[in-house]
């Protein structure tokens, strides 16, 4: 799965993506020239994982995804995030993430539970192609719609 990440320039892969009906999802976050600011998160396998807190603060942020190629869109998410899961050695995880971390973990449990980020998406106005989202958000900055 990670391979497959990768191969796609992603930074989370659920399960359920590749045709597999399991509560598993893997996730490796590096900087990149859209997010250099951005805190890593070493590669990161997570079973039956589940949200047990979430900070009422939202932020809202570009989302993609390997299921919807092509298309980028506004979301917004919770800024702080804990989850607990098992890990891929069997033991029993509970982490705070926060920033795009907590909001790459969000995605990848809304995969887990049939949503995706096209559901949490208050605004269709922020859907846009890829083309489209690297001249209007990444080259001029926009925030919003």
């Amino acid at each position: 799965m990670f391979y497959t990440m990768r191969q796609a320039n992603g930074v989370g892969l659920a399960a359920p993506q590749v045709g597999e009906s399991l509560q598993l999802a893997v996730i490796a976050v590096k900087k990149n020239p859209v997010r250099p600011n951005v805190v890593p998160v070493r590669k990161t396998v997570i079973i039956n994982p589940r949200i047990i807190g979430f900070s009422e603060a939202l932020i809202s942020d570009w989302e993609g995804c390997l299921s919807l190629p092509g298309v980028r869109g506004l979301v917004p998410r919770s800024r702080v995030v804990t989850v607990e899961y098992t890990d891929d050695k069997g033991k029993r995880q509970t982490t705070q993430y926060s920033g795009f971390a907590a909001r790459v973990f969000q995605h990848e449990i809304d995969h887990l539970n049939g949503t995706v980020y096209v559901d949490r998406m208050p605004d269709m106005k922020s859907l846009m192609t890829v083309s489209e989202f690297r001249e209007r958000v990444v080259k001029k900055g926009l925030k919003s719609i």
